[in-house]
């Protein structure tokens, strides 16, 4: 085995063996990412809080209720004797590294040997808050306490839509959503359930992702381009790390989960490039459970610096009980794909690794259960692809809606959606695939979800490729960097539409600023004081949605970050209604907006200053990491451009904050042409994340071996040792 460091301290190793490259791998995620390891391997067992003390019970108890341990050590024992081979070598090499890595961390005993099934843990752990659960427990609280038709329009795509599949075709799809009596459904199966002693504090509305992916008809080299960004909340470190693993059997490079083996989401090797977005899909439903009927168990969570805390665990034939109310005698039950049976989705990360076409990859998808993604393809062979992976139960209607009885056979799982039936699609003729998030297709036959992402991201994506296209200038990776930089807002635009009959006093605040929006283009930069005000006035209109706070009975199930967030996103979608004169959100649209763009002044004037030129978007719109790990600072905020449903994402929880919050922890673009002509970026990164600009993406050996600095990966007695543990 041997291994070098690039300019930018990306790790490059080979070996011989397949057994030798995973070794490595593991060996030099240990260097680079030992405590984020530690980390996400604690969290998923429900242990955080032995380190870093109470701030992470919630978040312990979750996983424990949940029973992610358990299931990964169901999950790996069901994997291939070859995937297990993999994951065994990938721990021998964390083995030989770790115990130093962490030699100097503020731990409260030395870290435990790294198992094969805890890169299972680490994985179910990444992608547990990502499903559809956040979208039921929204409507599972509000439909028992306001009006459906109100619930079911608070979704960021309840309008037209952009499908993934045809290119370029828009449709409205789920008009009809629960009936007003489902509320008194819901109600009378929660039988009084509010007192909450946890809610599911994993689910994150805010996840997202861009990729696209262009054939050779359209580019300088002939041959395809595939780009794209993951979107999630800024952290320090990223969830992604850059490496490069070579061996006789494959050559392959992409960003991997610390802890985890191959290049699941991002990556390429000779042959064949894949890239994914957040799929959307309906892959969790929320059961109402009678908690005196379930299996029950005491757990003990160590607290650093505090007494142990003791949690009861509820656990039924649907999952474990991740909500609950002892008073009430009920609980809300999580059924989720990753632990519903043992999941082989792990299976499949070698056979990526060694495909040289996109049927091929195609093919190894078969396997794919979880998460559900947009998987866009591209081979050196001119080919591209997208398929919708991932595994989708067939169900209930009502299990779409919001949580059901447990205790009642008709909404049990039925099965699944077959792969052949998934959204797919090769070779358009138009020669351009886009996702971000939007919905797969207009089919409503399989079921897979109601709710998606709003157009916005992906309509302006496949704007500015037909925009390259017209213009007759083959594309590359530079014409790819700018559209991650995009930071045009068609939700601005949309609303700057709006405005046509607004009225305003002739020389009045509210004047002042029509004139600014109707004059502005909807570009989110950070000088920008119409970017403001939209955003200000957004958050004015919002709060007058009329949905319960959680003062409300049933109201209490959500958190206020919750609610809110799911508010803010939804914004696309209300819009668009209150644009065909749909008056049940805001009423008269003219009379709302005018009365939002005076408070929103007010607020301004009071916040900042009567100086409109102060009000630039810059100002209030800075990036803020969180730290996630003890003595590891987070990466220095600045202002960013963007927000929420730009290109360039830099997504706020906006009624609560105008920070940044989440958005692109990484992009990418993968050149089949040239692979050395590739870039990529992380937030580490910084100066080049923050310019949107890709840093090299060495691939070739000649090129590695010239300008990489070797790394120590100990000697073959260490590793030996490393075998014995």
């Amino acid at each position: 085995m041997e291994a070098f460091r690039d300019h930018h301290g990306i790790p490059h190793a080979r070996a011989a063996s397949v057994e030798g490259a995973f070794r490595a791998q593991g060996h030099i995620a240990a260097l680079d990412r030992g405590l984020q390891m530690e980390y996400v391997r604690r969290k998923a067992m429900g242990t955080w809080s032995e380190v870093v003390g109470s701030r992470a019970l919630t978040d312990d108890t979750f996983s424990r209720r949940v029973g992610l341990a358990a299931a990964a050590r169901l999950s790996y024992e069901a994997l291939s004797d070859q995937t297990k081979a993999v994951f065994t070598a990938y721990a021998e090499g964390v083995n030989a590294a770790l115990p130093e890595s962490l030699a100097d961390c503020d731990l409260p005993e030395a870290p435990a040997p790294w198992e094969p099934w805890h890169s299972v843990a680490v994985y179910l752990g990444r992608h547990v808050g990502m499903g559809s659960m956040a979208h039921k427990l929204f409507r599972t609280a509000l439909l028992p306490v306001a009006p459906a038709e109100v619930v079911w329009r608070v979704r960021a795509n309840a309008r037209d839509e952009l499908m993934v599949v045809p290119t370029g075709a828009v449709h409205r799809v789920d008009v009809e959503g629960p009936p007003q009596s489902h509320g008194e459904k819901v109600r009378e199966w929660l039988n009084g359930l509010a007192e909450v002693e946890t809610v599911a504090a994993s689910a994150d509305p805010a996840a997202g992702s861009n990729n696209w992916v262009v054939s050779g008809a359209h580019t300088a080299s002939g041959r395809p381009l595939l780009a794209g960004d993951p979107h999630r909340p800024f952290e320090t470190p990223g969830p992604y790390w850059q490496n490069h693993v070579s061996c006789d059997a494959f050559d392959a490079i992409g960003l991997s989960f610390p802890g985890v083996p191959g290049f699941p989401h991002f990556g390429h090797n000779a042959y064949v490039a894949w890239g994914i977005t957040h799929g959307m899909a309906d892959d969790q439903d929320l059961y109402v459970e009678n908690l005196d009927r379930l299996e029950r168990r005491t757990e003990v969570i160590k607290v650093r610096d505090a007494d142990p805390v003791r949690i009861t665990v509820h656990t039924s034939p649907r999952g474990g009980v991740v909500v609950q109310d002892d008073s009430a005698n009920t609980g809300l039950a999580l059924r989720w794909t990753g632990i519903a049976e043992p999941d082989r989705t792990l299976d499949c990360l070698l056979p990526m690794l060694t495909t040289t076409t996109v049927a091929e990859l195609d093919e190894v998808m078969r396997g794919w259960a979880v998460p559900v993604d947009h998987l866009m393809m591209a081979d050196v062979h001119g080919a591209i692809g997208y398929r919708l992976r991932g595994r989708v139960p067939h169900r209930d209607e009502a299990n779409s809606w919001a949580a059901v009885p447990g205790w009642e056979a008709q909404y049990a799982w039925q099965g699944w959606v077959p792969f052949d039936d998934m959204p797919a699609a090769s070779d358009p003729e138009e020669g351009l695939l886009v996702s971000a998030n939007n919905r797969p297709s207009a089919d409503t036959t399989p079921y897979v979800a109601h709710d998606y992402a709003g157009p916005a991201r992906a309509t302006r994506i496949l704007q500015l490729l037909r925009e390259g296209v017209a213009s007759g200038e083959p594309m590359d990776r530079a014409a790819m960097e700018r559209i991650h930089g995009d930071v045009a807002s068609l939700t601005a635009r949309d609303f700057i539409a709006s405005l046509e009959h607004v009225k305003a006093d002739e020389g009045s605040r509210r004047s002042q600023l029509l004139e600014l929006l109707r004059a502005w283009d909807g570009t989110m930069g950070l000088g920008s004081i119409a970017a403001t005000v939209y955003t200000e006035a957004r958050r004015e209109l919002l709060s007058t949605v009329p949905l319960p706070d959680s003062s409300a009975s049933h109201a209490s199930l959500l958190t206020h970050q919750q609610r809110t967030g799911t508010l803010w996103l939804s914004f696309q979608a209300l819009l668009a209604g209150a644009r065909t004169g749909d008056e049940a959100i805001f009423g008269p649209w003219s009379d709302a907006v005018g009365q939002a763009l005076d408070r929103t002044a007010e607020r301004l004037d009071e916040e900042i200053g009567p100086d409109i030129e102060d009000w630039t978007w810059g100002r209030l719109h800075q990036c803020r990491f969180t730290a996630l790990l003890p003595g590891v600072p987070a990466v220095a905020g600045r202002p960013l451009p963007g927000d929420n449903e730009t290109v360039r994402a830099a997504g706020l929880h906006g009624i609560e904050t105008t920070a940044a919050t989440s958005g692109s922890v990484a992009r990418y673009a993968f050149d089949l042409g040239d692979w050395e002509n590739s870039g990529w970026v992380v937030p580490e990164q910084s100066q080049e994340w923050y310019a949107a600009r890709l840093v090299p993406m060495h691939f070739d050996w000649e090129v590695i071996e010239r300008i990489g600095t070797p790394i120590a990966l100990g000697a073959p007695a260490d590793l030996e040792d490393a075998r014995r543990r």
